[in-house]
């Protein structure tokens, strides 16, 4: 038997962290099978439920409680949130300002509580998306303070940490923290410029490296464990260099991150 499999029966016998994911396809990069799969190899395991609606904020999928794709075991985000417990509830803002991102995620969560009163909320700090012409000075656009202006600054790292703690004003006896998906390109950035935009399919999708980094850091946050035996396999990652590269910088990033919940 293969390490994996191993791995992966020996999760199975622990109760799996619950979480439930709503936001669009930039959600779905996390790829929730090949993030189950890669986290119990870690020993950790994990069960999830979305509601994702292509290329939309969250207040169009708010707004249209019974659209987009869902797990059938839990449904769309009314049912599944009134109806289920969750351990961790996951918001990816997209496109949309401050206010109304923190009124959605106000909404969402006080959904959840009556049936998760010990929920935990995970804001997903993405990355930036390149501009038209298909180009990126990555740390020049993820570094921009945020105006509140129709600018793009509502993508760049300043908006997602000014949310993460608006909303914890807004629940102050909730664990409120953010998964830094973006500060952990940056960090690859620096160390060689270029890098993150490679990790890039389009002008916003990650191929299965961004993939596999999106799962690292997401396993250090929903875990807050160093991702050390988060597997490549099921994301296909076969570069070894590469791997540990992305575990290390993950953890590095989760670690020092005053907003990960792990720092405290």
């Amino acid at each position: 038997m293969s390490l994996l499999a191993v791995s992966l029966a020996l999760a199975s016998m622990s109760a799996p962290l619950r979480v439930y994911h709503i936001g669009n396809s930039v959600t779905d990069t996390l790829r929730y099978d090949s993030f189950r799969d890669a986290s119990s190899a870690g020993g950790q395991s994990y069960a999830y439920g979305r509601h994702m609606i292509p290329g939309t904020p969250l207040d169009w999928i708010f707004d249209h409680p019974d659209s987009g794709f869902k797990v059938d075991e839990f449904g769309h985000y009314p049912q599944a949130l009134t109806q289920h417990t969750w351990d961790v509830l996951t918001l990816q803002p997209f496109d949309r300002q401050l206010e109304s991102d923190r009124t959605v995620a106000q909404r969402l969560i006080k959904m959840a509580l009556p049936k998760s009163p010990n929920l935990r909320v995970v804001v997903y700090s993405r990355w930036p998306r390149k501009n038209d012409a298909g180009q990126l000075d990555y740390l020049a656009r993820w570094n921009r303070p945020y105006t509140n202006q129709w600018d793009d600054t509502n993508e760049s790292k300043d908006y997602f940490e000014t949310l993460t703690k608006a909303i914890r004003k807004d629940f102050p006896n909730l664990r409120i923290d953010l998964a830094p998906v973006g500060d952990t390109m940056a960090a690859m950035e620096r160390q060689r410029p270029g890098s993150a935009v490679e990790l890039y399919e389009d002008g916003i999708h990650l191929g299965p490296r961004g993939s596999f980094l999106v799962g690292a850091v997401f396993f250090a946050t929903l875990f807050r464990q160093a991702p050390a035996r988060f597997s490549p396999e099921p994301y296909k990652v076969a570069d070894e260099t590469y791997v540990n590269q992305a575990r290390k910088l993950a953890w590095e990033t989760v670690r020092a991150h005053p907003l990960s919940g792990v720092a405290r």
